[in-house]
Parts: structure tokens; C-alpha cells; sequence
């Protein structure tokens, strides 16, 4: 448990105890999962040509990728994190994938703290996303989302999504006010300004629990270029929240199953924006293991599967480990999509898919 901080130092606090707690303690979900093992991939014995012939290659807000993944933002702010986004910034770079930086807040709070977001000179090609807590435009709004882009050199902007979170955070005795950061009125009409202002793409994220169908419709109104389900199933913010504090994990307690199972929050949010007409990019995440799990999300409806926690422990490990690691997913998608007939990705699609 940590002890109560404020300001800069207590966000560095917290993000310290963030990148601890999701590398070494148990902060999944009690029993909910993602309901990608009742799908089974529909396997092809003739696949009718060679794996080599496979092309996963996709172009994602204007930028070429060799594979349709997502390193998905997970850290930044201290000195331990600066390692471990520049391992994985070189293995998204090597291997052609997008790449996410934790949340910027400690940078728009504390200039000294821009050394662990800054990636550029080893991912000089990366599809590079810069991000903050939606809820914080209120005290950063444009001119900071605007900052963080420029610092980061960023090619969009990811603001997550995270009331349960921020509502733990908020009750437990961390040194903060009380709800200062549960202040979501008006939230999305503050997203839509910033969607209509800033000079690069914005894409809205959940931290774990899911978007519902309606919270996509509200984004798509916003003016959002992508949206990130982030599916329940993987990571429990809440319950990594209650690890730092024994009020904080009373309250956790209650949310060791809250939220949308990956499965339903991209079928939910596919729909929508099929319904939508706007051609607003979908990113499939939340507690995918493997390989054949972004292949999942793929067939759903999703354009990128996002991958977290599966890779920060090779991004702690340091390049190599986050190379092979990621290189490891993307011989396992290509494999898949080629075990299951699909010769691109556009081949994808629920028709892979049958139930376990």
C-alpha cells in the first residue's frame, strides 16, 4: 500500500505502482472473461496456398502497417517506464505494429517527466499514439492534448475512458479530493472539441471494462476518428487500484466482474458504427493472449487487436525480449489467418468463426 501523495509526486506515485502491480500481482478479473474461448477458429487443412503469401498489411488513420496490432498503451511518467516504452517502441518499430504510450499526465504536470514518453529516434516509422484521461481535459483541455502530441511526436491522440477506476482512486485514502477526478459531465462535448480542433486523429479507449454500444454512439457523434473497446476480461483497474489501498479494495471488491467481455464490446461496438456509416477505425482489445485471440477480434468486426499486459513484462525485459515477443504474436496472427484459408485481412471475418 502506498502513502497518501498529491500532485506531481503522487501521480508519479501511482503510475510507479501501476507498472509494479500489473507486472507481479494478481489484478484480473474474479470470474468474467473475455468469451473469446467459447469461439473457435474455423481451421482449414488445405489453406490452398503458402504461409509466405499471407499478407496482414493494413493502413490504419493513414499510416502503413506490416500487421494489424496495436501495442496498447500501458506506461509512462517515471523513470522505471522511459525502459520500457523504448523496448517495446523498438519492437513495434521492428516489426511494423502500432505502439501506445501510457497516460501523459505526470508530463503536463511535470516537464521532467517527458523523458520516459519520448520514442521517436528508435520508432522513427511507428504509428505512434500519445494519451491522456479524458476526464483531465477539464483541467488540461486542448492546449494541453496539443502539448502532449508535440512532446510525444505523436501521430494521434488516445483519451481513455476510466470511471471505475478514477471512482476507486477517488474513495480511497491516496491523498486526493474526494471525486476530484469523477467529474464526467459534459465529457463528451469536452471530446468533441478537442476532436474538432486538434490537428491529428483522436481515439476515445476504455481501461479494461468495455465500451457499451451507447458510449460508442456518443463517441462517433463526437467527431472520434477510432475508439478502442477495451474489453473486460484482462486487467482489472479496480482491483490494481484496491492493491494500493485498504479502503480503495473495499470498494474494488464489488467490481472483480464488472464491464463488457471483449466478445460483446466489439459485436456492440461493430454494429454501431456499421449502423453509423463513418468510417471510424475499431480497435479490438482487452485480455488477448495470443496470436489466435487478435485473429478473434479481427473476424468480430475489429481493424486492430490491441495487446497490453501480455507484452509489458517483455517491455520491462528490455529490447530483445520485447522484439521476440511481439515478433512471436505476429508469426502467430499470420499463421492463424492462414491455417483459417484467409490470404489478407480482408478475408476476416465472422464466417472464421464457429462455437467452442
Amino acid at each position: 500500500m502506498t502513502a497518501p501523495e498529491g500532485g506531481a509526486s503522487g501521480t508519479r506515485a501511482r503510475k510507479r505502482d501501476h507498472l509494479r502491480l500489473a507486472l507481479e500481482a494478481d489484478v484480473g478479473f474474479a470470474t468474467l472473461t473475455t468469451g473469446l474461448d467459447a469461439l473457435r477458429v474455423r481451421a482449414r487443412a488445405l489453406p490452398e496456398r503458402d504461409l509466405d503469401a499471407v499478407d496482414l498489411a493494413v493502413e490504419p488513420l493513414g499510416h502503413q502497417l506490416a500487421a494489424p496490432l496495436l501495442i496498447s498503451c500501458m506506461t509512462g511518467g517515471v523513470g522505471e517506464a522511459g525502459p520500457v516504452n523504448r523496448a517495446l517502441a523498438v519492437a513495434a518499430q521492428t516489426h511494423g505494429v502500432a505502439f501506445g504510450l501510457g497516460s501523459g499526465r505526470a508530463l503536463l504536470e511535470d516537464p521532467d517527466a517527458a523523458a520516459s514518453f519520448r520514442v521517436r529516434d528508435v520508432a522513427p516509422d511507428v504509428l505512434l499514439l500519445a494519451n491522456l484521461g479524458a476526464v483531465q481535459l477539464a483541467e488540461h483541455g486542448l492546449r494541453g492534448c496539443a502539448r502532449l502530441v508535440e512532446v510525444c511526436e505523436a501521430d494521434a491522440l488516445v483519451l481513455h475512458l476510466n470511471p471505475v477506476q478514477e471512482a476507486v482512486q477517488a474513495v480511497a485514502a491516496l491523498g486526493r479530493a474526494a471525486g476530484g477526478d469523477t467529474a464526467f459531465a459534459g465529457l463528451a462535448a469536452r471530446i468533441a472539441q478537442v476532436c474538432a480542433a486538434l490537428p491529428v486523429p483522436v481515439m476515445v479507449k476504455e481501461v479494461g471494462f468495455g465500451l457499451a454500444p451507447e458510449d460508442v454512439r456518443l463517441l462517433v457523434e463526437a467527431g472520434v476518428a477510432a475508439v478502442d473497446v477495451a474489453g473486460a476480461g484482462g486487467t482489472n483497474w479496480a482491483r490494481l487500484e484496491g492493491e494500493r489501498d485498504a479502503r480503495g479494495a473495499e470498494v474494488a471488491a464489488a467490481f472483480a466482474d464488472w464491464g463488457w467481455p471483449t466478445v460483446d464490446a466489439v459485436r456492440g461496438a461493430r454494429e454501431v458504427l456499421d449502423a453509423a456509416g463513418p468510417d471510424v477505425l475499431l480497435v479490438g482489445s482487452g485480455g488477448l493472449r495470443h496470436g489466435v485471440d487478435a485473429l478473434k477480434v479481427l473476424c468480430l468486426g475489429a481493424d486492430l487487436a490491441g495487446v497490453a499486459r501480455g507484452l509489458l513484462a517483455a517491455g520491462a525485459a528490455g529490447p530483445d525480449a520485447a522484439v521476440a515477443a511481439v515478433g512471436t504474436l505476429v508469426d502467430q496472427l499470420r499463421v492463424a489467418a492462414w491455417a483459417a484459408g484467409a490470404a489478407s485481412v480482408a478475408d476476416l471475418g465472422p464466417h472464421l468463426l464457429q462455437r467452442a
